[in-house]
């Protein structure tokens, strides 16, 4: 019998998205996990928080435009 964190099923997905917000960028992680940034980099550096957070499991970010429609998937499936 496999354990339960070999078992990919088992495992849940996390979806993060990143959306235009106040002249800035947010990632919205979950309920009080939306922090954002602003300045030239702000979407860059939005998406690798994302990223880092997203690291060691599975999950997908959504970057969004200002209508709310994804423009981009970034898929991790460790």
């Amino acid at each position: 019998m496999m354990p339960g964190s070999a078992n990919l099923v088992l495992q849940s997905t996390t979806i993060i998205e990143i959306r235009p917000y106040r002249r800035g960028w947010q990632c919205c992680e979950g309920p009080g996990v939306q922090p954002y940034w602003t300045g030239e980099s702000a979407k860059d550096d939005a998406i690798g928080y994302a990223k880092a957070r997203m690291k060691f499991g599975r999950g997908e970010i959504r970057v969004l435009d200002e209508n709310r429609n994804v423009v981009e998937t970034i898929e991790n499936k460790d």
